[in-house]
């Protein structure tokens, strides 16, 4: 039997306290990669954080309606050594538990590899804070919309200006990927310019992403 995501109770998330272990401390000149559309109905830069939603993405924290909410920005990126292929299952997902084909055209997608300038702290969902607040590991897997309103409560509990720069966990249809969502508190962590950043039709990614693709038991269009 499957896990049921709860509801998040607003005063559980509220008293359960944050520790140290409950953590991903992302450290001074730690890469992250993003792929993002150029173009398509959220066209975005490689630095710009999301203000518009929430859309159908996961942990997106903004409240409805679905509007522009200057306030609440969020920005999906991932780590470690698989980030590229992690990145490119993320964003070729096909709304189910596999991926896409990986279409480098469609909405010009874009990677961007960003070296952030300052440390960053991330609510860890992989580790034991999610159960002692009333919640599961669902919140990586099951309903969006559920997850979603897990976000909004961790943020507006744990999100404050000494708060949480944003959460870390898992891939849901990659298991090696590691995945971090940040919010508006930390656009200052990111550089004047990107480590590096190029369309995924350039010449130069053809190998990584046909590689990436046989990964992810997908291929390339």
């Amino acid at each position: 039997m499957s896990e049921r995501l709860p509801s998040p109770l607003g005063p559980r998330v509220r008293d359960t306290t944050i520790h140290e272990p409950d953590l991903v401390v992302l450290t001074l000149g730690e890469r992250l990669v993003r792929i993002h559309s150029l173009a398509g109905p959220y066209p975005s830069a490689w630095d710009e954080f999301r203000a518009y939603g929430p859309t159908s993405s996961r942990f997106d924290h903004h409240p409805s309606p679905v509007r522009r909410h200057p306030r609440r920005r969020i920005a999906y990126l991932t780590r470690s050594a698989t980030a590229f292929t992690a990145a490119v299952a993320e964003y070729y997902q096909d709304g189910g538990a596999s991926v896409g084909p990986i279409d480098t055209g469609n909405r010009r997608p874009a990677v961007s590899v960003i070296d952030i300038t300052r440390p960053l702290r991330l609510l860890d969902l992989d580790g034991g804070w999610i159960t002692r607040a009333g919640g599961n590991q669902a919140i990586r897997t099951g309903p969006r919309g559920r997850a979603r309103q897990w976000a909004r409560a961790i943020y507006q509990h744990h999100g404050g200006p000494n708060g949480l720069d944003g959460l870390a966990y898992s891939s849901s249809v990659w298991g090696p990927g590691r995945c971090v969502t940040l919010w508006d508190r930390a656009e200052d962590a990111f550089p004047p310019t990107p480590t590096a950043h190029r369309t995924l039709d350039d010449p130069v990614l053809a190998t990584p992403v046909a590689s990436a693709a046989e990964s992810l038991g997908s291929y390339v269009i």
